[in-house]
């Protein structure tokens, strides 16, 4: 696993070892860049259930103006702190659940261009994750979030304020760009 282009291009990343994270598999990702890629300079990035922290590494690589990183498991917290060790670009770390961390987030009235969610897939975090990021009003108006999970109905109860932008399926994996409105 490593960033694909940008200024840390080559750099080669650790994967987390645990059951509950799975990394994107290169072309998903390569693919995931290829739809996004003129949204990422300047933005303001929140990589929700980070794992590895390869999707915000690869953002940070690629001008992202600011980078957030959620993730409640220790190895996971590790392996992004890994990746990033000497990166000077502007990022956080948040080693806590996804709804504490929105709370958290939504204090400092922080708003993100770009959100990728990736929870385990059997978890059913998709609706909750994004009804809580706009329920505490932390997307931009023409957020982007790029969500991936496994089965095509995750996303049936969305938001009026979500909107399937584009949809692909890789394998078992399917990667929809929403774009948010409000």
């Amino acid at each position: 696993m490593q960033i694909i282009t940008g200024k840390y291009r080559a750099r080669k990343l650790v994967s987390v070892d645990s059951d509950g994270t799975r990394p994107t598999l290169a072309r998903v990702k390569e693919s995931i860049f290829n739809l996004i890629q003129n949204d990422i300079e300047g933005s303001t990035v929140l990589d929700l259930f980070a794992g590895s922290g390869a999707f915000g590494a690869e953002c940070i690589s690629r001008g992202a103006e600011r980078v957030v990183f959620v993730d409640r498991e220790e190895k996971a917290i590790k392996a992004i702190k890994t990746n990033t060790a000497k990166m000077t670009e502007n990022f956080e770390i948040i080693k806590s659940d996804y709804a504490s961390a929105i709370s958290q987030l939504a204090l400092t009235g922080e708003k993100f261009d770009i959100v990728y969610l990736d929870p385990p897939y059997e978890s059913g975090y998709y609706i909750p994750s994004l009804d809580l990021l706009e329920k505490h009003k932390l997307l931009k108006s023409g957020a982007i979030i790029v969500v991936e999970h496994k089965f095509i109905n995750d996303l049936q109860n969305i938001s009026k304020c979500y909107i399937i932008k584009k949809s692909r399926k890789y394998g078992i994996a399917y990667v929809d760009i929403l774009g948010f409105e409000n």
